[in-house]
Order: C-alpha cells, then structure tokens, then sequence
C-alpha cells in the first residue's frame, strides 16, 4: 500500500492547503507581471501590442519548457523543482522594478516562464504521492479554486504601486513566492513520488522517454488542454467587448457578467471534487458538465435572451464547465502510465499554454470584424468536442497498476 493510502486526514488537509496556495500564487505572478507591464508602459515606451507580444513570450516559453519541468520532476523530486520555481517567478516580478525597455522585460518574462512552468507537474506530483486516493478529486477541486483566486488577487499590485510606488510593489509582490518556496522545502507532509515511480518502472509496461507522448490518450489529453484554453482565456479576455456589442450592455454590467462566469465557475470546481471523489465514471462527469455548458451558451450565440437573463445562465453555464475540472484532472491521472506523472502532467498541461496563445488572437480578431456572436459558437463547438473527447481518452487510457503515485 502506498503513503498515500493511508495517509491522515490532517497530513491531506495541509498537502492540500498548501498546495493550492501554491498554485494561487502561480496565477497571482502570471496576472501580476502583465499588470506591472501595463503600470509602467507609457513609461517605458511599451505599446499594447507590445505587451501582448510580452505575454505571448511568457505563454510561449512556459509552454516549451513545461514539459521539460516534468522530466525534471520526476529526476530530482517535486519538492525542489517546485521551490525553485516559486522563488524564480518571484525573482521575475522583482525584477520589473529594474527593467525600462522592451528587451529588458522579454527577458525577464522568460524568467518569470520558467518559473512558471514548473507548478502544474510538481503540483500534481506531490497531490498524487500525498493525498489519499479517496480525496483526490477535493485535492484537484481546490488546487484549481486556488489557481481562480490567484487570478483575483493579482490586481493588488494596482493599490500597492499607489502605496509604495513602482518599485515597491515589485518587491513586496515577490515575497508571497519566496515564502512560500520555503515553506515548501521545509515541509514534512510533501510526499516524494519518485518512490513509486522506482517500483513502477520496474513493473511489467511501465513506460518512459519520449515514447509516452505518443501514447494516444496523452496526446488527446493535450489535445483537450489545448481546446479548454482557447476557451477559457479567449473569453476571459474578450467577452466583455462583445457582450457590449451583442447586447448593448455597459461596460460595469458586462464586467459583473464575466465576474458572475468565473465564480459560477469557481463553486462548480468545488462541488466537482465531490462528484470525483463518489464517482468511478469520470469522463461521464466531465463529458456531461461540457454539454451542460455548451447547452447553456447556445442562447447566448443565439442572442435569444434578454441582457437581465444573462448573468443566472452565465453563472449556470460557469458551474457546469467548472464541475468538469477534478474529473478531468482525474482523468489525466488514469491515463497515465505507472511512474510518468511529472512527465504527463507536465507535457498535457502544457497546452493549456499553447490554447492561451491562440484564443486570444482568433477571438480579438473575430472582434475586429465585428462577429463577436461567433466567439461564443466556437465556444459551444469546442464545449462538444471536447465533450467527445473524454469519452475516447477512457476507451484509450491503459488501466493504471498502481493505486497511487
């Protein structure tokens, strides 16, 4: 039996806790960089298309380098590569206070990526090896609530510049990872998976290198990263601007919207830990939950609804794509081979990287043309086949040899 089976309830509280800070905090640096880019961009010379291609930098290289942090996680342990990660992004935001020109902030949003790409297969690594099977779906539930609120946090760094100033903000928004980096190395309760993946890959197909990627349920597991992400961050960015158009809202009622989403969005996360957690079926869940949302979004496409219907349907419609996420997380784990989690969760998450490269600039240009109904059709379009999707990554999946990793 594994630590994991029969670890406490307290040791799974404070795993879970503080990793979902963590990957909080992940979100909070991600959002932090590009709102200390648009602080001083006048300043700085910075046009906003120069801070786009600044976050597409960051997108890009966390991206390619995700899957490599996964290699390294699963060579030197999840506890170190997940430390060093926060203390690198957090180096990255200090950082800002020195930079005064694009090439200066291109290279430290290739610092700040770095650090980034390490949280989704340490994260996972560690929940995986740490926390009892039985709660595993809860752990992903707040390991995403987490990442949410992160997102939320990010524009403190707006008060503290009023504060303190530009540089200021800088350094005291770097200490929350440099804590944490830490509290990280020095904790008790962080399982090192790398036990189980010495057992597992000494069993009977367990598998490693390259060659697990082409496995086809991992490639349908990026696949199917890639897709939530141009959904995801193609909306966050650009559904304001086009719910003001579609429906002749004002700016605050269109914001109120999109904040109604996101939290729908977010208690849907936890409530689908619990579905996880009493489920065997994931991929119905998950499947079931995107249909839902895809449902829920055809009026919106439609512009069948009047504006005063549109922030319960949201919030439904936000709740029944958030539900999907633990039972997705858990369907990732069972595709992946015994001894591979660093590597999988590394390389599958990375799409969500290369989805948050490519929705923004197809919706911003959808935008441009005046079709912003059509943002909303290809959201129901991918809600449907990704829906399709998980339902093949069950028929693909190779079944698991060990309970947990």
């Amino acid at each position: 039996m594994s630590a994991a089976a029969v670890a406490p309830l307290e040791r799974d509280v404070r795993v879970i806790s503080l990793i979902g800070v963590v990957h909080g905090t992940s979100h909070y640096y991600q959002l932090a960089f590009v709102t200390m880019l648009l602080i001083v961009r006048e300043k700085a010379g910075l046009s906003f298309t120069d801070v786009g291609a600044l976050g597409a930098i960051y997108y890009a290289v966390s991206g390619v380098c995700q899957t490599m942090a996964g290699f390294a996680v699963d060579r030197f342990g999840a506890r170190p590569i997940l430390a060093g990660g926060l203390a690198l992004i957090a180096i990255g935001l200090a950082l800002t206070a020195l930079a005064d020109s694009f090439l200066t902030f291109a290279a430290i949003s290739v610092v700040g990526a770095i650090g980034n790409c390490v949280f989704h297969p340490a994260d996972f690594a560690i929940l995986n090896s740490s926390v009892n099977t039985r709660r595993l779906g809860r752990a992903y539930s707040i390991h995403g609530l987490g990442g949410s609120l992160g997102w939320a946090a990010a524009p403190i760094i707006y008060f503290l510049d009023d504060l303190v100033g530009r540089t200021g903000a800088a350094f005291i928004g770097a200490l929350p990872g440099l804590v944490l980096a830490a509290l990280v190395l020095s904790s008790r309760y962080l399982g090192d998976h790398r036990v189980v993946v010495r057992a597992a890959t000494a069993a009977k197909g367990a598998k490693g290198g390259l060659g697990l990627f082409f496995q086809t349920s991992i490639l349908l597991c990026f696949a199917y990263f890639a897709l939530i992400a141009v959904n995801t961050v193609g909306i966050q960015q650009m559904a304001i601007p086009a719910w003001m158009e579609m429906f002749g809202l004002g700016e605050r009622y269109a914001a109120l919207c999109l904040m109604t989403f996101m939290v729908g969005s977010a208690v849907g996360m936890l409530a689908g830990g619990f579905f996880a957690d009493g489920v065997k079926r994931h991929d119905l869940i998950a499947s079931g939950g995107l249909l839902a949302a895809a449902a829920l979004t055809v009026p919106i496409a439609t512009l069948s609804i009047t504006p005063g219907f549109l922030l319960p349907l949201l919030a439904l419609a936000g709740f029944a794509g958030g539900a999907t996420n633990p039972s997705r997380d858990m369907i990732v784990r069972n595709a992946t081979p015994p001894g591979a989690s660093g590597k999988v969760f590394g390389f599958v998450y990375s799409g969500l990287d290369v989805g948050s490269l490519l929705g923004p600039p197809l919706f911003g240009y959808l935008m441009d043309i005046h079709l912003p109904a059509a943002i909303f059709w290809i959201a129901v379009g991918l809600y449907v086949v990704n829906a399709a999707m998980v339902l093949t990554i069950r028929q693909a999946s190779v079944p698991r040899a060990v309970a947990a990793e």
